[in-house]
């Protein structure tokens, strides 16, 4: 008989659904749906297991409490309340939040924060240590800065954002805890004219392509990989419905990288001089120029460059150029099918034999490896 299977979910994101309907087609599961935010959820349903992210919602935890006490298996795709007795297999924040520090310091974004609305495990224990622990930065906690505001009042979060970003020293990063999180970031920026990248770098601390890629500026995000998750998840489910005791920890999976979109896609530089030659570097990937073209295109001699470079990002101007190609190189074999002779010329190295000397130099596989891979390399 197929094990009828509730899956759980607080937000609809394609990738942790589609991890889940995946190991339900191999392996025959009948799935039921449900909102985890629903009114009406069904407790007459007498089912063989649970996936679920779990949180804090009064409803959803009553009803979770009532499957438990009947025994049936549950397994939580999140770490947000560890006081819940169930199996989880989640993601690993805390290297997330160490990943997107990473990523805003290789940008050169100097002043870094953090934004969030929910102070929960996933934020307080993991995400918010790890990125502080990679790099200081403001804590930017809602509730307690303005506890009288709801944080689902659009308006009043925009004009506390607001207040941030006029008192705070530019170019700032942003790590935002949510994708609803970092959209708001956006669009609270956007409505005050401030420039993102260029004045405010976000990157979001789980990446939903649907919602991330449809903004007027595409958010950057740290891949936390939650088709893994999910599939994982349900793999575990299995073995518990087989009667298989619970492992004593959770499953903690590692992030796959930082898919960089446009909202970090920028070296942030005050020297004006660095600022116009990282433009011409961005504007010009494609076309063969190195250090040396690009000091007489902003009118002064190589060292010269170099030393503003140095001192400005820590690197020379031949380094910055070599770490934007290999970027929008990597960015093309993980997005597109292209040849690897084409995404070559588009990125300004001379063959793709050349393309690939330097993608093995960086990550130590091939760019055909690194296409297939489940990996992403840190530096992205």
């Amino acid at each position: 008989m197929n094990k009828r299977v509730l899956v759980l979910l607080s937000s609809p994101i394609a990738s942790r659904t589609a991890g889940v309907s995946r190991y339900a087609r191999e392996h025959g599961w009948h799935l039921m749906f449900q909102d985890r935010m629903g009114f009406a959820h069904p407790f007459d349903w007498m089912g063989d297991g649970v996936i679920a992210t779990i949180r804090r919602e009064p409803r959803s935890l009553a009803y979770l409490r009532h499957l438990s006490a009947l025994g049936v298996p549950i397994v939580d795709l999140t770490w947000d309340m560890p006081e819940f007795p169930c199996a989880r297999v989640c993601a690993d924040h805390v290297a997330a939040g160490r990943l997107a520090a990473a990523h805003l310091a290789e940008r050169n974004y100097r002043s870094r924060a953090f934004f969030t609305l929910d102070w929960g495990n996933n934020v307080r224990r993991r995400l918010w240590n790890g990125f502080t622990e990679a790099a200081p930065a403001d804590r930017w906690i809602f509730a307690e800065e303005r506890p009288h505001v709801r944080w689902d009042d659009w308006g009043a979060v925009g004009r506390w954002l607001a207040g941030k970003f006029k008192a705070a020293d530019k170019p700032l990063g942003i790590l935002a805890y949510s994708q609803g999180e970092a959209v708001q970031l956006l669009d609270a920026a956007q409505s005050l004219g401030i420039g993102v990248p260029d004045e405010l770098g976000i990157v979001c601390g789980n990446d939903d392509p649907i919602l991330l890629e449809s903004q007027p500026v595409p958010v950057s995000a740290v891949d936390t990989d939650l088709e893994r998750g999910a599939y994982e998840g349900a793999g575990l489910l299995d073995r518990l419905m087989a009667g298989e005791p619970p492992p004593a920890a959770p499953t903690v999976l590692p992030p796959r990288g930082v898919v960089a979109r446009r909202s970090t896609d920028a070296t942030v530089a005050t020297d004006p001089l660095v600022r116009e030659a990282l433009r011409r570097i961005g504007e010009h990937l494609a076309d063969a120029f190195g250090p040396a073209q690009l000091a007489e295109a902003v009118g002064v001699s190589r060292g010269t460059l170099d030393r503003r470079f140095a001192a400005e990002l820590g690197r020379s101007a031949s380094a910055e150029i070599r770490r934007r190609r290999l970027a929008l190189a990597r960015r093309l074999l993980r997005e597109t099918a292209l040849p690897v002779a084409e995404i070559a010329a588009r990125t300004g190295f001379s063959s793709s034999s050349h393309l690939g000397t330097a993608i093995r130099e960086e990550s130590g596989v091939t760019p055909s490896e690194w296409r297939r891979s489940d990996i992403f390399p840190v530096k992205i």
